[in-house]
């Protein structure tokens, strides 16, 4: 709704319209008026502009946590088999890291120690390994890497297909068809995201 002009006069064109009066020039009265000047606001409709920010929203959650999981899969699929790899080393050579250690500490010490540290290691071997069987990292990093790719895509195309309407001078239902479908299809997205990280589904990928 647009509100007509405020309308406002400074101190030296009320003295020029006195002037005006006293000589009988009432009509151009109107030339020295003023509009004063509003900042322009823009009032986005609630009927369609907050469906949108929510789905963009719930986007960019998954954007991120897929993100997320990309980094951590990205350094467990190369550091577990390496962290494997060296506890097996160093269990081998047990004899060694005692003499070394004795060099040190007396012999007593020396075993008492390097017993402490196998034992330590091994549980986390045995942590690191049932994740290592429980949660794929590599296949789970593929996924991560695609959904986070399918994510970021879908929030690019969501920007676009709105855009596309504005400059269509679209209706108001529209937009809330176009919203409603997308809304349908992120809910489609984030089910098999969901789906491709469920660990019982990782474990018989493995096992097969």
């Amino acid at each position: 709704m647009i509100t007509p002009p405020d309308l406002i006069l400074d101190r030296g064109q009320k003295r020029f319209m006195l002037g005006f009066f006293r000589v009988g020039f009432r009509p151009k009265l109107k030339a020295v008026w003023v509009r004063k000047p509003k900042e322009k606001k823009y009032i986005f409709s609630s009927n369609y502009y907050n469906i949108f920010l929510d789905i963009q929203r719930r986007c960019d959650f998954q954007i991120y946590f897929s993100k997320f999981l990309l980094s951590l899969f990205f350094v467990l699929q190369y550091t577990i088999p390496i962290f494997l790899a060296a506890i097996a080393g160093i269990t081998a050579g047990n004899d060694l890291l005692v003499s070394f250690i004795q060099e040190f500490v007396s012999d007593e010490q020396a075993e008492n120690i390097v017993k402490f540290f196998i034992f330590l290691i091994s549980l986390l071997g045995t942590l690191f390994g049932t994740i290592s069987a429980t949660t794929n990292p590599s296949q789970s990093y593929d996924n991560a890497a695609t959904f986070n790719n399918k994510f970021s895509e879908f929030k690019i195309n969501l920007a676009i297909d709105m855009r596309n309407l504005e400059l269509t001078n679209a209706m108001e239902e529209d937009y809330l068809q176009l919203l409603k479908e997308k809304n349908a299809n992120l809910s489609e997205l984030i089910e098999e995201y969901n789906q491709k990280r469920s660990i019982d589904k990782n474990q018989v990928e493995g096992d097969n």
